[in-house]
């Protein structure tokens, strides 16, 4: 963790306690955080200190140089009347608060300095109950604000300044130059070398295990090039029928790990005014208390590093159907109509489970195919919850691309898939919970060289389908490369079952009655109440959820999302009393 103000200068005005390299010449001094896994193959593997390299590149190529670097890093660098803070691609490192005066690693740090008064941003608070975050760059606090992924931060006579430097915008479909065993080939090269510089020397290992494709082509390739012991960890869910816990097994049977596995029960969601806490600003997804529980299960007998399998869907694109569903109608001229039946079913009577639920959970996903996964409080239901009709926040609408369905699949990859789902919420819970209980997590499918691969990678090896049309009607096959190469190496078990996906079944967490009841008693005693949100439309939320919550047959979309509404509830009432009113949280 670190603070700092902009506009000084002596050598003690960043404070910090995290494990921090440093470089000083004169008055041009750098702070790193974190760690580099491309140093040989840029030639700085004779710097011991991080540190060193950054100042090496930036005195060579300035902030711009920082874009070859790969790594989980936050680096700081304060010269006479500058400083540049700069983050990893994927902003895996320390997260970065700032306001004209402070920069922070946590907002609690930042509320503990002078002359910072957070007063809440009830338009990012709305959004947050939507979408389940606040994206970058707002925070949860006016006039404060969070420096994104693969972004820089420039402070210079006054005045902040704020560059990507990843720019999506003008990325446009590659064509093939290659035969697929090719490019299958470097695909798998490239893993394996991005596995070999994340465990470094290391004889002490650790693998995450989900049962599915990602996980097992990372144990797969590290067995490749690795003989030591490996300790895999896996989490499932009590009474849940979908489990993956038994393919976990056959993969850590398969490539010989020291296996142990969690089942989530319901009552870790006890922990969260410690999560919240740790995390920021107010944020939720059907994975959070998955790490949260793995992280955990680790405990104290820690491998030096730990290899996760998140993002690698998101690298080769996610959401064909919906994708081809949205480039076909806008081809065919059918989309205003199907946005005209969507805001017809937006209205809280078909806010049920029937039918109508059901049309419009998936037209949501086609018609706004690029603004990411939309569990929480539509817009009709938030104007009923809020105080204040108008803190509803509409989202910055991005013009789908639908010249072809190669170019919108691109556009959604990286505008949708990355700049949002890697970035701000898969990766960002998942370093966040690692760094929670001082585990090394690393991402070897986010390596910066099989990013640039994946740029020059056609359409059809990412997503595999005849045309448009078999791919909106689910015929196709995503991830294609990657499973072209790995699927003779895994278990037939592994390629042969539909992946569940890296999510809990979010009901779990208010499956039971007592439980509940002390969640509905502490959200309705939070001052959120009353100063944010009404009191009665709350209270009518828990009540249906109260009575629906026993039911058999609801559809699972329908039971996930509710959950995921009140999840959404429970944190904006733990955030609000933990940073706006300052107290001290306990859920037991």
């Amino acid at each position: 963790m670190f603070v700092g103000k902009w506009n000084k200068d002596e050598e003690d005005d960043i404070i910090y306690k995290d494990p921090c390299q440093i470089f000083k010449d004169g008055e041009f001094r750098v702070w790193f955080f974190g760690t580099l896994y491309n140093k040989e193959e840029l030639k700085y593997e004779s710097l011991m200190n991080d540190a060193e390299v950054i100042a090496s590149i930036y005195r060579k190529n300035g902030y711009e140089g920082f874009a070859v670097l790969d790594g989980s890093f936050t680096c700081i660098i304060r010269c006479p009347g500058m400083t540049i803070i700069g983050r990893d691609h994927h902003g895996t490192s320390s997260q970065v608060y700032y306001t004209d005066k402070y920069f922070a690693s946590s907002l609690a740090q930042l509320q503990e300095t002078k002359e910072v008064s957070l007063i809440p941003d009830y338009h990012a608070l709305s959004m947050f109950l939507s979408v389940g975050y606040v994206a970058t760059p707002s925070s949860a606090f006016q006039n404060v604000y969070k420096l994104g992924a693969g972004e820089v931060l420039i402070w210079k006579n006054n005045v902040l300044k704020r560059i990507s430097l990843f720019p999506v915008d003008e990325i446009l479909p590659a064509s093939k130059e290659k035969s697929l065993d090719e490019y299958a080939g470097e695909y798998a090269r490239l893993h394996a070398e991005a596995i070999r510089k994340r465990i470094g020397m290391s004889s002490n290992v650790g693998i995450l295990l989900s049962g599915g494709y990602d996980s097992g082509c990372n144990l797969a390739a590290l067995r490749q090039i690795y003989d030591g012991e490996i300790r895999s960890y896996s989490i499932g869910f009590k009474g849940d029928n979908w489990t993956e816990l038994p393919l976990a097994r056959c993969m850590s049977d398969t490539f010989h790990t020291r296996h142990s596995e969690y089942e989530i029960d319901g009552s870790e969601i006890d922990a969260l005014p410690q999560i919240v806490e740790y995390l920021g600003d107010p944020f939720v997804e059907g994975g959070l208390m998955v790490n949260y529980s793995v992280m955990r299960l680790i405990g104290d007998d820690k491998p030096d590093v730990i290899l996760g399998g998140d993002g690698s869907d998101q690298y080769f694109g996610t959401s064909g159907r919906e994708v081809a569903l949205h480039y076909l109608m806008s081809k065919y001229g059918i989309r205003p109509f199907a946005g005209l039946i969507y805001n017809l079913l937006s209205h809280n009577l078909f806010d049920k489970n029937n039918s109508f639920y059901r049309i419009r959970f998936h037209l949501d996903k086609i018609l706004h195919i690029l603004q990411g996964d939309l569990f929480g409080f539509p817009s009709f239901l938030l104007k009923e919850m809020l105080v204040d009709q108008s803190l509803v926040s509409i989202p910055d609408i991005i013009s789908p691309d639908t010249r072809s369905f190669e170019q919108l699949y691109i556009q959604h990859t990286y505008k949708s898939d990355i700049e949002k789902i890697i970035n701000q919420v898969i990766l960002f819970k998942a370093s966040k919970m690692s760094d929670m209980f001082g585990n090394n997590l690393a991402f070897p499918y986010m390596d910066l060289n099989l990013y640039k691969f994946l740029l020059q990678l056609p359409v059809c090896y990412k997503c595999k389908g005849n045309t448009p049309t078999d791919i909106a009607k689910g015929h196709f096959v995503a991830k294609y490369l990657l499973k072209y190469h790995y699927k003779p190496i895994l278990p037939d078990a592994i390629t042969s079952k539909k992946k569940q996906g890296g999510f809990a079944p979010m009901p779990i967490f208010f499956k039971d009655d007592k439980r509940r009841a002390r969640i509905a008693d502490f959200i309705l005693n939070s001052s959120v109440i009353g100063s944010f949100l009404k009191k009665e439309a709350v209270e009518h939320f828990i009540k249906q959820y109260d009575k629906e919550v026993h039911e058999d047959g609801n559809w699972f979309w329908y039971k996930q999302n509710r959950a995921i509404q009140y999840f959404n509830l429970l944190t904006l009432a733990i955030w609000w009393d933990r940073f706006v009113e300052q107290k001290q949280i306990s859920l037991i």
